[in-house]
């Protein structure tokens, strides 16, 4: 399928020298050509800065941001600030994608009119042997909208630019987990979502990865702020979706939450009660009757997942938040 219509791909780049390289040789070498591709170099101590701007002089579509380090969140909106295509993607500084990922998601956003394409991705090891793969199954609007929380990374998400400058949506900048509230949203408000049986996103993991040093609340702010956000901006949009799916994609979150609570300060503890307490009461006070919150259901969700969720509920329900806090925390 011949189109002429530009994709900007957000890449933000901080001390990636040992990998940026990699990331931006197989963005270049995209089969589909049309692309911008915004290096926003967020601070970085080492040689990253320079390696974006050295690819940046052999390829126009080149677009090189260097700013003082406002973390990643600050570093996408940075360049999503200044992208112009059609299409939007964001790609990890240190990791890197197939030749044909753009061209591919293209075809199937044009051919199927897709507000949002989800796609799998396979986590390798940094000699690029695949740890896992995970693809997405089908979406189907009001039956099966699962893989929204499943995989809500923006990363194997394909966008089009004009509903985020439509909702002026950006990364809330000061906390952790920023993907969730973005994946919230859109899954509530996009007509039109796809799921694409492609893996062709390679999600490198090493030691000095965010996943590898994520420590929950001992270290970080979980998005409080930007989960509220997200759920008041459905509310003013409208959703467009399946109540249920909205609210147990919430549920998720939330018992994640408590799941990376382990070793958090009492202080902190006390502030994740309060903040479940408060979601729960001020905008979804019927979680509870949610029928899609069943271990036997027939979504497409890992059951140890269904059960940490069940099992929230139960424990909140019954007025054991608190407690259980304290006592597993």
């Amino acid at each position: 399928m011949e189109t002429t219509k530009m994709v900007s791909i957000v890449i933000p780049v901080y001390n990636n020298e040992k990998y940026v390289t990699k990331c931006i040789e197989s963005v270049c070498g995209q089969t589909y050509r049309n692309l911008q591709i915004i290096l926003v170099d967020d601070g970085s101590k080492d040689s990253s800065g320079k390696i974006c701007d050295q690819f940046a002089e052999n390829d126009s579509r080149i677009v090189v941001i260097h700013q003082e380090n406002g973390g990643v969140s600050n570093a996408r909106n940075s360049g999503i600030a200044v992208a112009t295509g059609e299409y939007l993607t964001f790609v990890d500084g240190d990791d890197y994608i197939g030749a044909d990922y753009i061209k591919d998601l293209v075809e199937c956003a044009e051919k199927r009119g897709a507000d949002m394409i989800i796609c799998g991705m396979k986590k390798v090891s940094v000699d690029n042997q695949v740890i896992e793969e995970v693809i997405p199954g089908q979406y189907i609007r009001f039956e099966h909208e699962e893989w929204c929380f499943r995989i809500c990374t923006v990363a194997c998400h394909f966008y089009q630019k004009e509903m985020w400058d439509r909702y002026s949506v950006k990364f809330w900048e000061g906390e952790r987990g920023e993907d969730i509230p973005i994946a919230l949203f859109f899954a509530g408000i996009c007509e039109n979502i796809i799921t694409m049986q492609q893996a062709e996103y390679y999600y490198v993991q090493h030691e000095a990865s965010a996943t590898h040093n994520f420590k929950g609340l001992k270290s970080i702010n979980l998005p409080y702020q930007a989960l509220e956000e997200a759920i008041q901006k459905v509310r003013t949009v409208g959703l467009k979706n399946d109540i249920e799916f909205h609210v147990l994609f919430v549920l998720r979150v939330l018992s994640t939450f408590v799941q990376l609570a382990k070793g958090a300060s009492k202080e902190e503890l006390v502030k994740l009660a309060d903040y479940i307490k408060y979601i729960l009461d001020e905008y979804y006070p019927s979680y509870y009757k949610n029928k899609k919150n069943k271990i036997f259901s027939k979504l497409d969700i890992p059951i140890f997942q269904k059960i940490a969720v069940r099992f929230f509920v139960w424990i909140y329900r019954c007025g054991l938040m608190s407690i259980f806090l304290r006592i597993a925390c």
